[in-house]
């Protein structure tokens, strides 16, 4: 990993703003200099994310409180209008928004329970990345990162539509950087961060989990990607022995 970059002057977009890693990352952003623009369902926890964002300096954040399990065409295209209208461009965009039900089999999983994971996961991603997309190749330099995960790639027994959507997060982002004749200018990246303090961890762990790492030590990595010109390496994936670098 290099310095940690200057980021004055870039507009982001931070999905899930209100959980632990979409908080982290828009601290660390705004930190390093861009205007950030929260994301998330709760209003409560985006003004939380604001005031830590405020207190971390930069210009100030922007809040699009959105429900992305209840979300649909309209809301995204409001977003996107939002965007333009109070910001003027975008830079990159971080989907830190997740859901997951728990473990379970899939037996026991409801036509509605199986919608919302996907919805949120997979196709809110999807739809917020498409939406963006004038945008994003309007600011000539641009990154979006997709937060992957391990079972996305190796599907294990419980995970149910999490691990589903998580291994179509990975078709996708394939297809992206496949579909972008200037990976330069506009670059995709699928980040599998590794066993994280998080409530989704929380909630498939409920016990002592010494794997898991704060959210603090991923958001720098994240900021790297978002800087000009992205990471400075030639790797699409980054796992956890990228992020935390063996002593």
């Amino acid at each position: 990993m290099r310095e940690q970059p200057d980021l004055s002057g870039r507009t982001l977009l931070i999905t899930g703003a209100g959980g632990g890693v979409g908080t982290g990352t828009a601290v660390a952003a705004a930190r390093a200099g861009a205007e950030v623009i929260l994301c998330g369902k709760n209003m409560k926890k985006l003004e939380r994310c604001y005031d830590a964002v405020s207190a971390a300096g930069g210009p100030e954040p922007a809040l699009f409180p959105l429900h992305l399990s209840k979300a649909g065409a309209d809301d995204y295209r409001k977003l996107v209008e939002g965007i333009q209208t109070d910001c003027g461009k975008l830079d990159g965009i971080v989907h830190a928004a997740a859901r997951f039900e728990g473990l379970r089999p899939l037996s026991e999983f409801s036509l509605e329970e199986w919608q919302r994971t996907l919805h949120v996961n997979l196709t809110a991603a999807f739809v917020i990345t498409q939406a963006c997309l004038p945008l994003l190749r309007g600011s000539g330099d641009a990154s979006v990162v997709f937060l992957s995960d391990q079972v996305g790639r190796r599907p294990a027994a419980f995970w149910g539509g999490y691990a589903a959507a998580k291994a179509g997060l990975e078709a996708l982002v394939h297809m992206l950087m496949a579909e972008n004749s200037r990976p330069e200018s506009l670059r995709y990246y699928s980040v599998d961060p590794g066993p994280l303090q998080t409530d989704l961890r929380q909630r498939a762990f409920p016990n002592d989990d010494p794997d898991a790492r704060p959210v603090e030590a991923l958001a720098p990595f994240l900021v790297s990607l978002l800087a000009p010109g992205g990471y400075d390496g030639d790797a699409t994936r980054f796992g956890p022995e990228d992020i935390y670098p063996a002593a």
